[in-house]
């Protein structure tokens, strides 16, 4: 019988920034309609200034930078592009994962998902050798603004909505 060596889990190979906020009483499908609002014109939930310069930095090596926007501002389809990032999945009421088409030392995720009456905000990180590490670790201190900020503020736009989002 194999035995399962814990440095062979890929689970341990990535790194993960997850926000879980519980949403209350607030209706789940417009905690859903606001994360699928990300992006484009929306923004990304404050601090769209860093979000910003790292599209400079995509562009500088080589990649299309945060201009792509979106197809649409209100709906979502797998295969659409959100700004650097590209809809993987989607499932109604439930979650958003987005795959990072900007420039990195590795590869990245960003995923909403609805549990219960829990927003789960996860950034999913799989680094690319030193580089990639070094990468995450230097971003650390942003991603606690950003990301902190991300969740929090995603639910005050779904609770101040009147459920009838387009």
């Amino acid at each position: 019988s194999a035995q399962s060596d814990s440095s062979d889990n890929i689970a341990n190979a990535i790194f993960i920034d997850r926000r879980v906020v519980d949403f209350g009483d607030i209706p789940p499908q417009n905690v859903y309609r606001s994360f699928c609002m990300i992006g484009g014109e929306s923004g990304w939930f404050g601090y769209d200034w860093l979000w910003k310069i790292r599209g400079v930095i995509d562009k500088l090596f080589g990649g299309a930078g945060i201009n792509r926007g979106r197809r649409d501002s209100h709906h979502l389809r797998v295969g659409d592009s959100v700004d650097f990032w590209k809809v993987v999945d989607l499932v109604e009421n439930e979650r958003l994962l987005l795959f990072a088409q900007m420039k990195l030392p590795g590869k990245a995720w960003l995923e909403f998902k609805i549990q219960g009456d829990q927003l789960i905000q996860s950034a999913y990180f799989y680094p690319d050798g030193v580089s990639g590490r070094l990468y995450w670790y230097a971003l650390v201190p942003i991603h606690h603004l950003i990301f902190g900020n991300m969740a929090s503020s995603i639910l005050k736009r779904a609770e101040n909505s009147d459920g009838n989002l387009p």
